[in-house]
């Protein structure tokens, strides 16, 4: 791919839903798929994953859009967790969800497809 394509592909990915802050069409498959509104929040909307299956790809659907990210300086979660340190991504929805470093988190739009 030249500089250009990249460029173009980089810009295409910035204009999506959710910001692009984590979406990568040219992304391998992801090992596991979750809807952010199965996930279940604290008291104030937190989310903490712990990897401890070792995935390295998580494809997370959403309607919601990003506003903030980043890495939690020191912080303890409403439940107790720990998560100073973790990455974290605030959607427009008030949760923010924190993970693990290694994991590449990746975002696609609307509601899981259903299984069968």
């Amino acid at each position: 791919m030249t500089r250009p394509e990249l460029e173009r592909k980089l810009a295409e990915i910035a204009r999506q839903p959710n910001g692009g802050l984590f979406t990568d069409p040219t992304a391998e498959q992801a090992e596991i798929e979750l809807a952010l509104a199965d996930l279940i929040s604290d008291e104030n909307g937190e989310i903490v994953l712990f990897n401890d299956s070792g995935f390295r790809t998580l494809a997370l659907r959403t309607n919601a859009a990003v506003v903030a990210e980043g890495r939690a300086q020191s912080h303890v979660t409403a439940a107790g967790e720990d998560v100073s340190g973790f990455k974290f991504v605030r959607f427009d929805d008030g949760q923010t969800l924190y993970f693990e470093e290694g994991l590449h988190l990746t975002l696609a739009s609307g509601a899981a497809p259903a299984a069968g």
